[in-house]
Protein backbone atom coordinates (compact mmCIF):
# COMPACT_ATOMS: atom_id res chain seq x y z
CA UNK A 1 0.00 0.00 0.00
CA UNK A 2 2.73 2.48 0.92
CA UNK A 3 4.51 2.02 -2.43
CA UNK A 4 1.27 2.59 -4.32
CA UNK A 5 0.58 5.79 -2.36
CA UNK A 6 4.09 7.10 -3.04
CA UNK A 7 3.70 6.30 -6.71
CA UNK A 8 0.42 8.23 -6.87
CA UNK A 9 2.01 11.21 -5.11
CA UNK A 10 4.91 11.22 -7.59
CA UNK A 11 2.47 11.08 -10.52
CA UNK A 12 0.39 13.96 -9.11
CA UNK A 13 3.43 16.13 -8.37
CA UNK A 14 4.92 15.39 -11.80
CA UNK A 15 1.64 16.24 -13.50
CA UNK A 16 1.39 19.53 -11.61
CA UNK A 17 4.97 20.42 -12.54
CA UNK A 18 4.24 19.73 -16.22
CA UNK A 19 1.06 21.83 -16.10
CA UNK A 20 2.90 24.72 -14.46
CA UNK A 21 5.68 24.52 -17.08
CA UNK A 22 3.10 24.54 -19.90
CA UNK A 23 1.28 27.49 -18.35
CA UNK A 24 4.50 29.50 -17.97
CA UNK A 25 5.49 28.69 -21.56
CA UNK A 26 2.13 29.89 -22.88
CA UNK A 27 2.40 33.08 -20.81
CA UNK A 28 5.92 33.76 -22.11
CA UNK A 29 4.82 33.19 -25.71
CA UNK A 30 1.81 35.49 -25.44
CA UNK A 31 3.87 38.18 -23.71
CA UNK A 32 6.50 38.00 -26.45
CA UNK A 33 3.83 38.19 -29.15
CA UNK A 34 2.19 41.21 -27.50
CA UNK A 35 5.54 43.01 -27.16
CA UNK A 36 6.43 42.29 -30.80
CA UNK A 37 3.05 43.62 -31.96
CA UNK A 38 3.47 46.79 -29.90
CA UNK A 39 7.06 47.24 -31.11
CA UNK A 40 6.03 46.85 -34.75
CA UNK A 41 3.18 49.34 -34.29
CA UNK A 42 5.60 51.82 -32.71
CA UNK A 43 8.07 51.41 -35.59
CA UNK A 44 5.23 51.92 -38.10
CA UNK A 45 4.56 55.30 -36.43
CA UNK A 46 8.30 56.15 -36.68
CA UNK A 47 8.64 55.85 -32.91
CA UNK A 48 11.37 54.35 -30.76
CA UNK A 49 10.10 51.42 -28.65
CA UNK A 50 11.50 51.13 -25.13
CA UNK A 51 10.82 47.88 -23.29
CA UNK A 52 11.58 47.24 -19.62
CA UNK A 53 11.48 43.85 -17.93
CA UNK A 54 10.91 43.92 -14.20
CA UNK A 55 11.57 40.87 -12.05
CA UNK A 56 11.82 37.21 -12.96
CA UNK A 57 8.17 36.78 -13.86
CA UNK A 58 6.88 38.31 -17.07
CA UNK A 59 6.27 41.86 -15.84
CA UNK A 60 6.95 44.14 -18.79
CA UNK A 61 6.43 47.82 -19.48
CA UNK A 62 6.42 49.38 -22.94
CA UNK A 63 6.89 52.97 -24.10
CA UNK A 64 6.91 54.38 -27.63
CA UNK A 65 9.11 57.51 -27.61
CA UNK A 66 9.48 60.00 -30.41
CA UNK A 67 5.85 60.41 -31.36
Amino acid sequence: MSFNLKRQAVIIISSLAILIAIGLSIDMYLTHKEIMDATNACHNLNGNPIIHKEGLISNWSFTCDGL
